[in-house]
């Protein structure tokens, strides 16, 4: 996934200003490995078996300014 980033990034910023290439494979590596892992922690949540998660916690526990676009 790293180097798909990289080869995007480079490709992107063929003729844009040097900070702009440097920077632009760097943040697409870090896009394209901090989306998965929250769209998975906010999907899956706590893995099974973890000692951290009791399951029993209830569904009124959300808070009111929880954003909807995040899942509960």
């Amino acid at each position: 996934m790293g180097l798909v980033a990289r080869a995007i990034g480079r490709r992107l910023t063929l003729h844009a200003p040097a900070a702009v290439r440097v920077l632009m494979p760097t943040l697409l590596v870090v896009v394209a490995t901090v989306w998965p892992a929250w769209w998975f922690f906010a999907t899956r949540g706590t893995l099974d078996g973890y000692p951290g998660d009791s399951g029993l916690c209830p569904v009124s526990n959300i808070p009111p300014q929880w954003p909807d676009w995040i899942p509960a």
